[in-house]
């Protein structure tokens, strides 16, 4: 008996006749964007649009052991998820638009959802445990059902949020290729789809007995339109090196990470940047591409395999730790630690996060906190003197491992380092960069002006985080769009608005009610203020570029203290 068979198929009739397929607990979930959805649909209407009586869809591996109840797909769940995606908008036109209820049931029944004995319902394709209930209750129930009437997308899932999007794009597809038909022929139109799906959809059907076999054809082959990650393919491999008997444990351990990770949202729980920080704590830089064959480079067999993906699921509380200010983690520290850490993740400086992924657990508690702190003020000293984030990326992670070899204990040890010292911004570069910075976002411009303010009053206080709710905003003292008083170049004000110096913290209270007035009726509002290094503007007798320079430089000259190189 051959271990690989192939035959061919096409989507329609896999979906309506092969019967127990799902996706396998390791696969990823359904990862679609919208362009891949398009493409598929886009592609489809070209053949039947053209008359073609076929279009060739790629391959479809799945894994069918001897008396296996269910047909496992490796490869082709994207393909097969999105045309059932399409099918049940189809089946919802008939039902909702052209209130054919019983064609409606019929499509249902043969391509979705079939009724079995006892009440029992079988979907004709499960999606993996991530996706299983809601893909089910939204797509393949019917529009009336009370489980469809009552999905909602997981916002922490961003595979959830693809099948509805893909489930738009698809209802829109639909009322695109009927558009301006007559009623008749609309039903015509779309049983012609439903028919393409079935004779002209074609695949080739790869089948065989374990998902070693699977693996290696697995890896040599990409998904339709989508490169498999890192994560996938080391996910698989995972697999491909312990026995069936051992299988339970890889995913386990991969679904107990992946639960971590998804708690932190979908911009900080990605698993590939994860997995690479971990292993850039033990190896040194290492690039996303080259993630994969590094790591199978040197986790090759059943004991090995086991042994790293422990190793990766119990640092993935660490990780989440050092990315979640309210995390049980820092409990027993100040309030200022916990500040640092939402500061960190507002400014969005990643390539440190493996320098104190490193750290969390081999510094004490005091240098944790100290590396901590001194990584916002490194941040946005590299921010502001506009290091490349390459070369950031190099340093850090060649610390991280020397963190992990025990050659650097202290955040002292650290900062003597030659590669961080080169790094790190002196005190000139950074104020000279200071005088002259523009800055776009509103809750960054808050929280630089809030250090600079502390700075100013001689004050040692938590730190403010850009992300706290302070009821201090942002006032542009050159408006946006200046009304008549102001007399400046339009170039010239375009220029200057996003100057730190043309910006100040005020009252929300106070700062709604001054508008683009002229720089003369502002003056009582600035003078007024708590805020020193607002009420110094007021001083100004008028307000243009020269102005603007002279405040950021006197700005600037506390930037050492709020930043300090080393505390």
């Amino acid at each position: 008996m051959p271990q690989i068979e192939f035959s061919k198929e096409t989507l329609g009739l896999i979906i309506r006749n092969r019967q127990g397929l799902r996706v396998p607990i390791n696969q990823r979930s359904y990862a679609w964007k919208s362009s891949h959805v398009e493409d598929l649909f886009t592609d489809l209407n070209g053949a039947i649009t053209s008359g073609a009586e076929e279009y060739f869809l790629g391959t479809i591996i799945v894994v069918l052991p001897d008396k296996a109840e269910f047909t496992e797909v490796y490869d082709g769940q994207q393909r097969i998820a999105t045309t059932m995606i399409l099918i049940a908008a189809i089946r919802d036109f008939f039902f909702s638009i052209l209130k054919d209820e019983h064609e409606a049931a019929v499509l249902t029944g043969k391509f979705l959802i079939s009724d079995e004995r006892k009440g029992k319902e079988v979907p004709h394709f499960n999606l993996s445990n991530a996706d299983r209930e809601f893909f089910t209750s939204r797509i393949l129930r019917a529009p009336n059902n009370s489980d469809r009437l009552a999905a909602t997308p997981d916002d922490k899932k961003e595979s959830h949020q693809l099948i509805e999007k893909a489930a738009s794009i698809a209802a829109e597809h639909v009322r695109t290729i009927i558009k301006n038909l007559p009623a008749n022929v609309q039903t015509g139109t779309l049983h012609a789809w439903i028919d393409f799906l079935e004779t002209g959809a074609r695949v080739i059907w790869v089948e065989v007995k374990d998902q070693a076999t699977a693996y290696r054809i697995f890896e040599t082959m990409n998904d339709r339109g989508l490169k498999l990650s890192a994560g996938d393919l080391l996910k698989n491999y995972l697999y491909s090196l312990v026995p069936d008997s051992q299988a339970e444990q890889i995913t386990y351990r991969w679904q107990s990470m992946m639960a971590v990770l998804e708690s932190l949202g979908r911009d900080d729980g990605d698993a590939v940047d994860y997995i690479r920080y971990f292993w850039i704590t033990t190896h040194g830089p290492t690039r996303s591409s080259d993630l994969f064959d590094k790591i199978k480079g040197e986790v090759a067999s059943a004991p090995t395999a086991l042994a790293w993906l422990t190793e990766l699921e119990s640092r993935v509380n660490d990780y989440a730790a050092i990315l979640t200010p309210s995390h049980d983690a820092w409990s027993t520290f100040h309030q200022e630690v916990k500040a640092d850490i939402d500061t960190l993740r507002y400014l969005g400086v990643s390539q440190i996060r493996p320098l104190i992924l490193a750290a969390y657990g081999k510094f004490s508690n005091n240098e944790l906190a100290r590396l901590i702190k001194n990584a916002v003020n490194w941040s946005v000293r590299c921010l502001v003197a506009g290091v490349p984030s390459g070369t950031l990326e190099g340093v850090y992670s060649r610390s991280a491992k020397a963190i992990s070899d025990g050659a650097i204990k202290t955040v002292d040890d650290l900062s003597k380092e030659k590669s961080i010292a080169s790094l790190i911004p002196r005190d000139d570069t950074f104020v000279s960069a200071m005088r002259t910075i523009p800055v776009a976002t509103g809750s960054l411009a808050r929280y630089y002006l809030r250090r600079l303010q502390l700075a100013a009053d001689g004050k040692n206080e938590p730190e403010y985080t850009p992300s706290s709710d302070t009821g201090v905003t942002l006032e542009h003292v050159l408006p946006q769009k200046p009304g008549s008083d102001w007399k400046l170049p339009t170039e010239t004000m375009q220029a200057l608005y996003n100057r730190l110096g043309n910006q100040a913290l005020l009252t929300g209270s106070v700062n709604s009610k001054l508008g683009n007035i002229g720089f003369d009726a502002k003056k009582g509002a600035l003078r007024a203020s708590s805020f020193s290094l607002t009420s110094m503007i007021a001083d100004y007798a008028q307000w243009g570029e020269k102005e603007i320079t002279e405040r950021q430089d006197a700005l600037a000259k506390h930037a050492i203290n709020a930043w300090p190189i080393l505390v």
